[in-house]
């Protein structure tokens, strides 16, 4: 299975992408909602479309960060909520991520990598 780059961004240039609900995963979403701390700094790995940081920043969370290898779905995040900052938004592998987290929440991105990362 190739796993570059621009793999990940063909599919998402394809719509090649059955993983992705076109809405936070309900799941994640109750996770969320208990959450009480609004600034913990949280990670969303392999966001893709990262609905999960567009109800999380439209629920007064100031500290998402999203990161993917995929040009095409940081775009499509930029395009969708103009409003969140471009600063929290990474294009770029995951494994090379070296700030520090509170929390990651994750739906399935790790299932997505190389084994050998």
């Amino acid at each position: 299975m190739d796993l570059s780059e621009k793999a990940w961004d063909n599919r998402y240039l394809n719509n090649d992408i059955g993983w992705d609900l076109g809405t936070v995963s309900p799941p994640l979403k109750a996770y969320v909602d208990q959450l009480e701390n609004k600034e913990l700094k949280s990670l969303i790995p392999g966001g893709g479309n990262a609905y999960e940081a567009e109800y999380r920043f439209k629920n007064g969370f100031v500290n998402v960060f999203v990161v993917d290898v995929s040009k095409t779905a940081i775009d499509n995040i930029k395009k969708r909520i103009p409003e969140f900052p471009s600063a929290h938004v990474i294009i770029g592998d995951i494994v090379e991520v070296e700030d520090v987290f509170g929390v990651m929440i994750e739906q399935t991105c790790f299932c997505g990598l190389n084994p050998n990362k």
